[in-house]
């Protein structure tokens, strides 16, 4: 589409023109001519004109100055200069000058007037400049179109697709694929960046390209235009162009950049949705952990308009949101940022293992209704084991993405009907409570496991528990030697390997005498008697106490 020297030449005036120098350059654009009548006419051209001369302005200045001005023609970026030999000779110096800046130097006839060569150059560039435009107007009122129809992304990344003759996709701010046009789009090696946030006439968008490998197109590389969206909330999206079958043209700009405004005003769309279908959302969910249902009838009908299914059991699950340090939130600044990314992160990593699933985000949590099947009606480990993995899998996501903060999970138990949802709500409060007592915050905790120690989070002074050690771990408390945190260390996990003493050993990482040594110790300081249940048992509720008066101590 573009207008080249290479074109110049093909006009009738210039058929018998001379290439002088910088033949390897005839690929130059061309936006516009004109005649130098002096040599200022370097102070007030603006870029890509062929300049036609017949040198009689410069016929004065030896072979030092013809070079710095066409060295100052050069950084102008002039394409081409035109020269009607008339009564001046055409130096090598000038010749050489502009074919080593990339300027070619062409020889036209003294008899052909420079109107004549004018004329039909600025009617090629009028027409190219008018087509141009109405390509774009097309182009314009297509995505403006699709934009109307509500066709959404898919229809607008495969229109752009099918216009420049290239793949196309759009990635998310996390760069995980949205929608592509080609499956090998999706996952790519990135070989090298090659321009980084480039701007050119062809696209206001700040782009830059990349080379990359597929592993669809082995021993290959490509290239790749990247260009970033940003939106409400300063959320990026990266619309991406695949190279693959041509290099990007002009009027393939004019397509990008018209698709990229069609994608910002989609996205800006989907969010003012996504806003008020979350505050629908957040409202039934309220209602149904509050457990003030006013009509079922009602209930069911909210859950259709957004495609929610009530029909069968469900568990509420809670992931909630802990800075590590302080200083994560030492300015109100950073604990806002901090938070939304946080939140948002969190939210899309839920999403990602339960895509359609029942999911509200509100302040520094995120709640889930997650739909389980028993197998019968006494098993809960088997669906539990399923949701504490998954859980597991979302705490090393948002662990990779966001170093300063923890996510927490409690789990409630099983709801057979919605009407039960509150109450699998408030075990899974409880659960988070009692975990983050006992395990700390990266706990992921169920109810239904927490057995006696959910007696640990009902009182109001947490001093009153020390009543619930027994004397023999007091005893071992008490002890004065500088061992005793060994010891204690060795009896909890004693305890927990099932009073297993090579188990406890590979857990600690010392020999299996050493630990028959410390729970001879134990037992002559405190009397413990490890076949006695109730004994053992009290002692590991104490042990769990005192974990907890020390987090209570540190926080």
């Amino acid at each position: 589409m573009e207008f080249k020297v290479s074109d110049l030449l093909n006009l009738a005036p210039l058929q018998n023109a001379i290439v002088l120098g910088g033949e390897r350059f005839l690929n130059n654009d061309v936006s516009g001519i004109t005649i130098m009548e002096g040599p200022d006419i370097v102070e007030w051209i603006k870029g890509g004109e062929v300049i036609l001369t017949s040198l009689y302005s410069i016929r004065s200045f030896n072979d030092k100055e013809q070079i710095e001005f066409i060295e100052s023609l050069a950084r102008k970026k002039v394409s081409a200069l035109v020269i009607k030999n008339l009564d001046t000779d055409i130096s090598n110096p000038l010749v050489g000058a502009a074919e080593q800046l990339g300027m070619p130097v062409i020889q036209m006839s003294k008899e052909i007037p420079f109107i004549d060569v004018m004329y039909p150059v600025m009617g090629e560039l009028f027409n190219r400049q008018v087509k141009k435009l109405q390509y774009y107007k097309e182009i314009h009122d297509r995505f403006t179109e699709i934009s109307l129809a509500d066709k959404g992304i898919d229809s607008i990344i495969a229109t752009l697709s099918d216009l420049i003759g290239n793949p196309v996709a759009l990635f998310d701010r996390n760069f995980h694929c949205i929608v592509s046009t080609v499956p090998y789009l999706e996952t790519f090696e990135l070989v090298e960046k090659v321009h980084f946030y480039e701007e050119t006439i062809n696209i206001k968008y700040p782009h830059y390209r990349q080379i990359v490998k597929y592993q669809e197109i082995p021993n290959q590389k490509s290239h790749q235009i990247v260009v970033p969206l940003e939106t409400i909330n300063h959320i990026k999206t990266y619309l991406l162009i695949g190279e693959i079958n041509k290099s990007l043209e002009e009027l393939d700009f004019i397509a990008v950049e018209n698709s990229a405004n069609a994608l910002s005003l989609e996205l800006v769309k989907q969010f003012a949705v996504s806003e008020v279908e979350k505050k629908f959302k957040n409202d039934l969910v309220d209602e149904l952990i509050s457990g003030k249902i006013r009509s079922m009838q009602s209930i069911y009908e909210k859950a259709n308009v957004i495609s929610w299914d009530f029909e069968g059991s469900f568990v509420a699950v809670l992931f909630k949101i802990h800075p590590l340090t302080e200083t994560s939130y030492s300015k109100e600044s950073n604990k806002s940022n901090l938070l939304d990314r946080s939140h948002a992160a969190l939210y899309d990593a839920v999403n990602h293992y339960l895509p359609g699933g029942i999911i509200t985000n509100k302040g520094n949590m995120v709640t889930v209704l997650w739909k389980v099947k028993k197998k019968n009606e006494y098993d809960d480990k088997s669906w539990r084991k399923g949701v504490q993995k998954t859980a597991a899998n979302i705490q090393h996501i948002i662990e990779k993405q966001i170093q300063d903060v923890a996510v927490q999970v409690g789990i409630g138990n099983v709801a057979e009907s919605i009407i039960e949802i509150s109450k699998s709500y408030k075990e899974a409060q409880d659960a988070l409570d009692v975990g983050e007592k006992l395990n700390g915050q990266k706990s992921i905790t169920a109810f239904a496991e927490l057995g006696i120690f959910r007696l640990l989070s009902q009182f109001d002074d947490p001093q009153v528990l020390t009543q619930f050690i027994p004397q023999s771990l007091q005893r071992l408390l008490e002890y004065p030697q500088s061992n005793r945190t060994d010891l204690l260390i060795t009896l909890q996990t004693f305890l927990e390997c099932q009073q297993n003493a090579s188990k406890t050993a590979k857990v600690l990482f010392i020999h299996y005498k050493s630990v028959m040594y410390r729970l001879d110790r134990i037992k002559e300081i405190t009397g413990i008697n490890f076949d006695d249940s109730e004994e053992t048992l009290s002692v590991q509720v104490g042990l769990k106490i005192i974990n907890f008066l020390k987090r209570e101590r540190e926080k």
